[in-house]
């Protein structure tokens, strides 16, 4: 692994895991270690994608809203 991969992996994992504070990172640990141990991804690779879903959802709850009002204004 080169060091540009190194660093989007380490980017990737930090915004992931800004994203599982309070119940969802409770429930986000709850579910990743039981499944880390029945697959071949580590418990911190489950997490952050987890972490990067809920991100994602988030930006798409926010964007959604947006685009519609812009629609309709046109």
């Amino acid at each position: 692994m080169g060091r540009d991969e190194m660093a989007t992996t380490e980017r990737m994992e930090r915004i992931g895991g800004a994203a599982l504070t309070g119940w969802r990172g409770t429930a986000t640990r709850a579910i990743a270690r039981p499944v880390s141990r029945h697959s071949r991804f580590s418990q911190r690779q489950i997490e952050t994608a987890i972490g990067l879903a809920l991100v994602a959802y988030a930006v798409y709850r926010l964007a959604r809203p947006l685009v519609r009002a812009a629609r309709d204004e046109s």
